[in-house]
């Protein structure tokens, strides 16, 4: 059976993430959505799993896009009732303008077939006639009603249903119903610490040696319950912050207690780092120092400033780092770009990584418009 993905504002750093968590599937990509045939599909563990998948659920048919019609789907949701009142969504990704034009109408003509046929119905749509994955959550229409998904993919239709939606209640309340945050050292969004770890594909010990709050280490301890965990930084108070953090999530259900015995903490510097670890480190994960916080009026002066010290921090780091890590394992961080109204600076760390031995296996943008700060997601493994 196929099953589709619908991602979020990261398309490229999304469907990475699928791939790293599915294997080697072979997608059919439309807009920001994927279609791919998994054997082993779990829609609730995946969903979980997966930080940049907005939705997710199964291919129900696939027509030529020409001879797809509000019957047709009427059709399905007959044969596959939920309530006496239908609630449905529905959304068309992927195609040329063209094709798009000619399913412009397919929303409304659907809800007047089902009313011919003697249906209470109700249409949920949004501005732009996409419904978001909250408005999927609150009416229900992942288990009572019907959230449908065409994607265009050369001439042809692929018509999908929505199994499970994103939880965006849960992944705002662990950024920031947190106790402890700290805007000025800079807060890594929980979502992407999780794609960051799926990236890694994780196993044995993982480190974060920039730890900062703790939202690597609080993701991963969520994620893999297998894994023993290392979070270590320089600065004792937001080492201490991220204990309480973690504390924090057994409070709230996120962890078990015993959890908590699986992480240790260390407050040093990386250059020192090794001096408290004795094992190796299959995997390391972690933001790192992206700079002095940015208010988007610095001089190119300054952004090369900038620029430096955080190369500094890395170039210092990773023979280190290099030397706790077998071959084959794996180093996901972030490099940063910086802009302001008078230039562009980008943190380049890869000559340095190189000599210590790593390669660079991909590299992904994730930037928000309003930022001035771009994190590069580096993904690196360590050569044999």
């Amino acid at each position: 059976m196929k099953h589709f993905l619908v991602f979020g504002t990261h398309p490229d750093l999304s469907l990475a993430e699928a791939k790293a968590v599915l294997g080697d599937i072979q997608p059919i990509l439309s807009g920001p959505g994927a279609i791919c045939a998994v054997q082993d599909w779990d829609g609730a563990v995946l969903q979980n799993r997966l930080a940049g998948t907005i939705k997710l659920g199964d291919i129900i048919f696939s027509i030529p896009v020409t001879q797809l019609t509000a019957v047709q789907l009427a059709d399905f949701i007959d044969q596959h009732p939920r309530a006496d009142r239908i609630l449905f969504g529905l959304t068309v990704h992927g195609g040329s303008p063209t094709k798009r034009k000619t399913l412009k109408n397919l929303p409304i003509q659907l809800k007047r077939e089902l009313q011919s046929r003697g249906k209470s119905v109700r249409w949920i749509t949004g501005e732009k006639g996409e419904i978001a994955g909250a408005a999927i959550s609150k009416m229900h229409l992942d288990t009572e009603g019907y959230d449908l998904n065409v994607f265009i993919h050369g001439d042809d239709a692929s018509v999908g249903m929505t199994t499970h939606v994103q939880n965006i209640d849960a992944w705002s309340e662990r950024d920031f119903g947190r106790p402890f945050r700290d805007a000025k050292t800079g807060m890594l969004p929980p979502k992407l610490a999780r794609i960051m770890l799926n990236l890694s594909r994780p196993h044995g010990v993982l480190l974060d040696p920039f730890c900062g709050g703790g939202t690597v280490l609080m993701e991963a301890g969520m994620l893999f319950p297998e894994l023993k965990l290392i979070g270590s930084d320089i600065d004792a108070k937001q080492v201490a912050g991220a204990m309480r953090n973690n504390e924090w999530l057994v409070a709230h259900n996120f962890l078990r207690t015993e959890d908590l015995a699986r992480t240790q903490w260390i407050v040093s510097p990386v250059q020192k780092i090794d001096s408290h670890i004795h094992e190796s480190i299959n995997t390391i994960v972690t933001e790192g120092y992206l700079g002095k916080p940015l208010n988007g009026h610095e001089t190119q002066l300054q952004l090369d400033q900038n620029k430096r010290d955080v190369e500094a921090v890395w170039n210092d780091s990773l023979p280190i780092l290099s030397e706790l890590q077998p071959a084959g394992s794996r180093l996901v961080c972030i490099w940063p770009s910086m802009k302001s109204a008078h230039g562009v600076a980008h943190v380049n760390c890869l000559p340095k990584a190189e000599a210590s031995g790593y390669v660079l296996l991909a590299e992904y943008g994730y930037a928000r418009p309003d930022q001035n700060i771009r994190r590069n997601i580096i993904i690196l493994e360590k050569k044999g």
